[in-house]
């Protein structure tokens, strides 16, 4: 008999300014990835090639950084992937706190909650 698995839905706690996530610009805070360019053009990559690339895909598609109209992946801000044993690990670089970044990390959440409806999902900051 399968047990079934509790979804816990895991919120940010509000962080004030200056959180060391954010940076101070002309136009208000700034996620530091997005100041600083920290990306990563070669993500760690673990598990089956063929369902990597369709979440790869997938994420590129729906989480997208409202300020350039660009997909997490095409900007390089996916630091790793992983997926196997029933988990799913996303690490991307930028911040949870700044400006959309909770968004983004919450659209991450759901695409690979419908690519992978029976995995544990994780999705981590590496900022």
């Amino acid at each position: 008999m399968q047990q079934a698995h509790a979804v816990v839905w895991m919120h940010s706690a509000p962080v004030p300014a200056g959180c060391g996530g954010c940076l101070s610009t002309d136009a208000g805070p700034k996620c530091r990835a997005h100041v600083h360019g920290q990306s990563c053009a070669h993500p760690n990559l673990a598990g089956r090639m063929d369902m990597l690339h369709r979440v790869l895909d997938a994420l590129d598609r729906d989480v997208v950084d409202p300020d350039s109209g660009r997909g997490i992946v095409a900007l390089q801000w996916v630091k790793s992937l992983r997926i196997d044993h029933g988990e799913a690990e996303l690490t991307v670089t930028f911040a949870p706190q700044c400006g959309t970044g909770q968004e983004m990390a919450g659209e991450a959440f759901d695409t690979l909650r419908r690519l992978l409806p029976d995995t544990d999902i994780y999705v981590r900051h590496d900022c």
